[in-house]
């Protein structure tokens, strides 16, 4: 049964939607500005081109058309029991089909634009379709960044595991002394996790290479840095400010001996380990929230377009 199936075509296990189905639906979309031009070419009206013509109404019916269609995608991508194509490649028509308007609808308008409802419908599309764009590099690109980052983990468990790394920094540093504590303790309350959305988009990293650069400084000058027994490469370039003092204050006790060293190290190594954690959540929330901030821009301005473009084709009717 085996040797049956051997030559048979393997299934790829992802496919973009931009080459979805061989490109069918930039072929289409290719097609359909190629036979708009030639029609436009063609087309010789009294007064010249403009939207009044048969091949302006033609035109701007089918670019009303496709605009009502596509947006149709978003309730497509929530009913996932249609049977009417695949998420895949209504997304791969929503690309292609829209670009496609741009054409459509110079070549509807004859290329006369004004200040009124109907050049509002023109730069409201734009707008919709420059922000599609937008949410096609994210939704190309951020995907594999996500899933680099998560490297087979998940945030409900790198929270656990903060969790657990606190538990036991606190515990650790009470066989220090009550200072020690009372640092872990004052480090523990200021981490950082997501935030407001400015803080989700770009993150918590307000004067990071600063801290950074006065981290490796004061490093320098302690004798263990100097004797290799505590590592440069541990305070990576991601460090967060309120870490500072709390790296520093560990290798001081590492440094000065007057303590259990052997404690001291493995609390500097987990208030690392906490570091680099609480980094890579974060990191996962700012993917997340720029792959999805997008939507909070290009929605409304379909529902804009729409409104724009019930109230140009209304007034087309009215004063024809």
């Amino acid at each position: 049964m085996a040797a049956e199936h051997r030559g048979a075509p393997t299934p790829a296990v992802h496919q973009s939607f931009l080459v979805h189905d061989g490109m069918r639906y930039f072929k289409i979309a290719s097609l359909l500005c190629v036979l708009a031009l030639v029609a436009y070419w063609l087309d010789d009206p009294p007064g010249g081109p403009n939207g009044g013509t048969w091949l302006g109404y033609t035109l701007g019916t089918v670019g009303a058309l496709l605009i009502v269609w596509l947006t149709w995608l978003g309730r497509r991508k929530r009913s996932y029991s249609s049977n009417s194509g695949t998420v895949r490649g209504w997304l791969s028509a929503h690309v292609y089909l829209g670009l496609s308007l741009v054409t459509i609808v110079v070549l509807h308008a004859g290329f006369h634009f004004g200040w009124n409802i109907h050049s509002l419908s023109f730069v409201l599309m734009l707008l919709v379709i420059g922000s599609g764009i937008y949410g096609v590099v994210v939704y190309a690109r951020y995907p594999a960044l996500i899933t680099e980052n998560r490297d087979q983990g998940n945030r409900d468990t790198w929270l656990a595991e903060l969790d657990e790394l606190n538990e036991q920094s606190l515990r650790l540093a009470d066989t220090l002394d009550a200072q020690a504590h009372q640092i872990i303790v004052q480090s523990v309350d200021r981490i950082r996790i997501g935030g407001g959305l400015r803080a989700q988009l770009f993150g918590p990293r307000q004067a990071v290479r600063a801290a950074f650069e006065q981290v490796k400084k004061d490093l320098s000058q302690t004798s263990m840095f100097m004797a290799g027994q505590i590592r440069p490469q541990r305070i990576a370039p991601s460090i967060s400010p309120e870490a500072t003092s709390t790296i520093m204050f560990m290798a001081g006790q590492v440094a000065g001996g007057s303590h259990d060293n052997e404690n001291a190290q493995k609390l500097l190594d987990l208030i690392a380990r906490r570091r680099d954690l609480s980094a890579r959540i974060n990191r996962d929330i700012r993917l997340h929230a720029q792959m999805q901030i997008w939507l909070y821009i290009h929605v409304p301005l379909t529902f804009a377009l729409l409104a724009a473009l019930i109230a140009h084709i209304v007034s087309v009717f009215i004063y024809r």
